[in-house]
């Protein structure tokens, strides 16, 4: 399946745009990378092009490639040998994790949690801090319609973010997120590299084969047009909203709990408000996601209108106003663990301002900054 690559003339321009993204990820050197290799055309493509990129631009960052077999299929450890065997004829490292716990419903948003799990294990082991993966421009469109058909407001209309830390700890990195599948098999087949097919890509019981057939290129375009706009405004907004949250004559911790001042907070703009909220009622009410933007105009609503004394449960927090303060706190019945607080399980590198605003306002240990060299569109603090 996988051999190694030869000079090609690159026309589709994969190899110019993927080193590109890739030279703009900060590799620690000598700590290793892994690349999520499932063994499918996006994912394969990945390998080798990253291979080549470390060869020629960072001979100090060994590669891993690392398949999780999850077991859902009877050929699927055959794949996985198959796999490491062409990785060993190209002088890859390859490593299997495989999924053992596997729930009877709901399998494919466990096996995604799944595969960040055995992967940021793999490489806390490793002491990797950045797993390449293989998603598409056509993953992102397939994405961004699937969402859209579920929610008209809210940050996951941005789409696949270009970075997520997982558990605090490691990078998920996407290289890969402005190239077309298309000529992504291109570059494969002008090079004889194979890849698998699984045929669960075909089965239209599952909705992400259902949209992918049903986009047309047009359609695709548009959703990454819609998907880099949104992204761009997403990541305006979480500076904003950063800059407000570190405003401590607004936000500051009082006995264990956060309190806003009513006052201070309208002095911000309206995007910054509602950034700023949503981020904080994500993390009192460790959510895993940020809530509605609806949930943020209602909770400032509560802060600039209400009496002392008046109470309001929304997103899992308990908001009480005490004369001109509001105190946010988990609501009584939350269950949420306080270990794994809103951003901490999956953090998208938009969200990192807010992230390490809400750290420092805590006092709890701070995120690691998203891993590219330039962060100029990431605020610094």
């Amino acid at each position: 399946m996988l051999t190694t690559a030869p000079a090609l003339a690159d026309e589709t321009g994969v190899d110019r745009a993927v080193h590109d993204a890739l030279g703009r990820i900060a590799f620690a050197p000598r700590r290793p990378v892994i690349v999520a290799l499932s063994g499918g055309g996006d994912s394969t493509a990945l390998v080798h092009i990253t291979h080549a990129f470390v060869r020629s631009s960072r001979a100090d960052v060994p590669l891993i490639a690392a398949t999780v077999d999850h077991g859902l299929r009877p050929e699927s450890a055959d794949e996985a040998r198959a796999v490491a065997r062409s990785c060993a004829d190209f002088g890859v490292r390859h490593v299997t994790e495989r999924w053992a716990d596997r729930p009877a419903t709901g399998l494919q948003q466990a096996a995604r949690l799944a595969r960040y799990r055995l992967l940021t294990d793999l490489a806390r082991c490793e002491g990797a801090s950045i797993v390449l993966t293989g998603h598409t421009a056509d993953d992102q469109a397939e994405t961004l319609a699937m969402r859209r058909a579920r929610a008209t407001d809210g940050p996951g209309l941005a789409g696949i973010d270009e970075a997520t830390l997982s558990e605090r700890a490691v990078w998920f990195a996407r290289p890969l997120l402005e190239t077309q599948r298309t000529d992504l098999r291109a570059w494969l087949s002008a090079r004889s590299i194979g890849w698998l097919d699984d045929p669960s890509n075909r089965d239209p019981s599952f909705e992400r084969v259902r949209v992918r057939a049903a986009l047309k290129p047009a359609d695709r375009a548009a959703l990454n047009a819609e998907a880099s706009r949104r992204a761009e405004r997403r990541r305006a907004l979480a500076r904003a909203g950063a800059a407000c949250l570190n405003d401590r004559l607004v936000w500051r911790m009082d006995d264990g709990a956060l309190t806003v001042d009513p006052a201070g907070i309208a002095a911000h703009g309206t995007d910054a408000r509602i950034a700023a909220m949503a981020a904080a009622l994500a993390w009192t009410g460790r959510l895993e996601h940020q809530p509605p933007t609806g949930h943020a105009e209602r909770a400032l609503a509560f802060c600039a209108e209400a009496e002392s004394g008046a109470a309001l449960t929304i997103a899992g927090c308990l908001m009480r106003k005490r004369d001109r303060l509001v105190r946010l706190v988990p609501e009584a019945r939350n269950r949420r663990s306080a270990a794994m607080r809103g951003f901490d399980r999956l953090l998208p590198a938009a969200d990192w301002p807010l992230a390490a605003a809400l750290a420092r306002l805590h006092g709890a240990a701070l995120y690691p900054p998203p891993p590219f060299t330039n962060l100029q569109t990431i605020a610094a603090h």
